[in-house]
């Protein structure tokens, strides 16, 4: 009977493979496209394919050595705080997941050149209690990113939400 460190080896590394996977689908995907709109798929498909082998191998070396908290050599493994209370980590995971769907849903409703600003300053402003100056300050950098690299220099075609097409706006 396998001992609970090598069961947990072997779903890292089932993970680390279903990352691979998906990735390596992202650029066979993105191949047959624009080279514009293939070029944000491919950049992050062959660099995540690149870190998934990387901690594939990692994993196959360190293998079913257990790790321990507040070891910082090498990849740390994500140890729950024993001080938690009963069921506070699934309350925390449930947070984020639905700041996960937030971010999914605002996208498709208001586009993204609205919805990732936006995120950013609802998650630093409510989910993280920064201060106004600093969470309008990141905002304003991020919508100066976002317009700056993605709209004026590649170019990007932005998801304009379906709030916008119902209404017969064009956004972008």
């Amino acid at each position: 009977m396998a001992t609970p460190r090598i069961r947990e080896h072997y779903v890292e590394s089932l993970f680390i493979l279903l990352l691979a996977v998906i990735f390596a689908a992202a650029v066979f995907t993105a191949r047959g496209w624009p080279w514009k709109t293939a070029l944000f798929p491919m950049l992050i498909g062959v660099a995540g394919c690149i870190i998934a082998a990387a901690l594939a191998l990692w994993t196959g070396v360190k293998g079913g050595e257990a790790p321990t908290p507040g070891d910082t050599g090498g990849a740390a493994d994500i140890f729950l705080d024993v001080n938690l209370r009963s069921g506070e980590a699934l309350v925390r995971t449930a947070v984020i997941a639905l700041w996960i769907l937030g971010i999914i849903a605002g996208t498709w409703l208001l586009g993204q050149m609205i919805a990732l600003p936006l995120f950013v300053f609802l998650y630093l402003k409510l989910g993280s209690g920064e201060s106004w100056p600093i969470s309008v300050g990141l905002t304003v950098c991020i919508i100066a990113f976002l317009y700056g690299v993605f709209d004026q220099v590649i170019h990007a075609s932005w998801y304009e939400g379906e709030l916008w097409r119902a209404l017969g706006i064009e956004m972008f």
